[in-house]
């Protein structure tokens, strides 16, 4: 019975803090007037991320990158060519032509089981 309740309740916690998926856009109205492209109109700022947990190298719950907010089981999806489309899509939904200034930090930490961070951002222009 201790085993079963001490099961459930690490299941619970992975599950309140298993991966998630996630854009955030920072338009150009709130960028305080600064032009952050070189070239062409501004758009917006975007920043792409994804995180997971995994036993060694067995991706177990991770963010979902084909429906952001979402938990994808067993898929490792934090990573740079999984993220990316997103990033490019939310460019997209705002009428860019180009994302500029790409940058991404990657994170793991942990031992047998460990957690994957991944962040991309880039500007959005037109």
């Amino acid at each position: 019975m201790k085993k079963m309740l001490l099961s459930a309740s690490v299941l619970a916690a992975a599950l309140l803090f298993c991966g998630c998926a996630s854009v955030e856009v920072v338009k150009d109205q709130n960028l305080s007037g600064q032009k952050i492209a070189n070239s062409g109109k501004t758009l917006a700022h975007i920043d792409a991320q994804n995180w997971g947990i995994y036993l060694f190298s067995i991706p177990l719950l991770s963010g979902s990158t084909a429906a952001p907010g979402n938990i994808a089981v067993f898929q490792d999806t934090v990573t740079a060519e999984s993220l990316m489309p997103l990033l490019t899509q939310e460019s997209k939904k705002l009428g860019a032509t180009k994302v500029l200034n790409l940058a991404s930090q990657y994170q793991e930490s942990g031992l047998i089981f460990y957690t994957r961070q991944i962040n991309i951002s880039g500007n959005a222009v037109k």
